[in-house]
């Protein structure tokens, strides 16, 4: 069983540490935060050890550290828990931009550790069942992406979410990336970008509240991601064309993303398949690290890799620099 250390006592390194000691393969042993008394109160709410960062990272038996920090410390942290001989999982987005994610890598690369990006949302149980339709070849190959993403943005508001320098960018580096995500897991990789970002809703937001983004394949199949955080809390909601079907995933109100899922062949005479995961119990984070534990323990690099979190970010980085030269009309 792996030993499992984590980086920041706020609420998503709350979560993730207890998705630890729900699994089944993974063993948490403490939390560090460079607000010492904020690791102290998560740690005895969990009942484990509290530390220092570098105290943490020092520990030779931790084998495991997952890092939930503002973003600006993302590259920091992860290269320092990966030359200390830890295999890391780095909440999303990998970085605040593709230069950090690059030094994150190499890191990886060079210490011989996994980095794994976090991104839940890929385990979704719709989301997961969507995945293994498509690749059954059920609507043939997949042409076409169409997602939407985003909350109402009022537990951001004022928050270092906000403030550029911290977080990178807004909606569609925070939570369009979950999208951008599984758009190159169901499509491959994208080399072409175009896309335009607003403020028109929080506009004393440093970072733009809603953006959308336009992809293109080597060999021309298109991806359209919308992410906001002026719309409805909880939304989730893709759509996955190939040439002989589709599959729908669609979640809304907080509930976790991906309640419905629907699929159809057109070699099947018209008829509609459906599953309402509304009921399902939501343990993607706890799919996430049992998937994350059992391939280090098998010596397979975990998937999404820090190079897909490498390449989200640069979808990400099209996106801003296309909407600072946008065309007049």
């Amino acid at each position: 069983m792996l030993k499992v250390g984590v980086i920041g006592a706020g609420s998503f390194g709350e979560k993730r540490a207890a998705a630890v000691q729900s699994s089944s393969n993974g063993k948490l042993i403490g939390i560090a935060d460079a607000d010492i008394t904020r690791a102290k109160a998560v740690s005895a709410k969990l009942g484990v050890q509290h530390y220092r960062v570098d105290e943490l990272l020092g520990e030779a038996h931790i084998d495991v550290v997952i890092i939930c920090v503002p973003n600006k410390f993302h590259a920091p942290v992860t290269i320092a828990a990966l030359s200390a001989g830890k295999h890391v999982l780095c909440e999303k987005p990998l970085a605040r931009n593709a230069a950090e994610a690059c030094r994150m890598v190499k890191a990886a690369e060079d210490s011989g550790m996994f980095l794994k990006t976090g991104a839940n949302h890929r385990y979704f149980a719709s989301v997961q069942q969507a995945f293994d339709i498509a690749k059954s070849g059920y609507i043939g190959e997949v042409i076409s992406f169409n997602g939407r993403i985003g909350n109402d943005g009022e537990r951001l508001k004022n928050s270092w979410f906000w403030d550029a320098d911290v977080s990178g960018g807004g909606t569609m580096l925070d939570n369009g990336c979950h999208l951008l995500d599984i758009a190159r897991w169901f499509m491959g990789n994208f080399v072409e970008a175009a896309g335009i970002t607003s403020n028109l809703y929080w506009k004393d937001c440093d970072v733009e509240d809603t953006a959308t983004g336009i992809f293109r394949t080597k060999d021309g199949r298109l991806a359209t991601i919308n992410s906001s955080w002026r719309q409805l809390s909880g939304y989730f909601h893709f759509e996955v064309n190939g040439r002989d079907g589709y599959i729908t995933v669609d979640g809304r109100f907080d509930t976790h993303g991906g309640d419905n899922l629907y699929w159809q062949s057109r070699n099947e005479k018209g008829e509609i398949h459906s599953i309402n995961y509304g009921q399902v119990r939501p343990n993607s984070y706890i799919a996430e690290l049992q998937e994350f534990f059992a391939d280090i323990e098998k010596g397979i690099e975990p998937k999404p890799s820090g190079r897909d979190g490498l390449e989200v970010t640069k979808m990400v980085e099209a996106i801003y620099k296309s909407s600072s030269n946008i065309v007049k009309i």
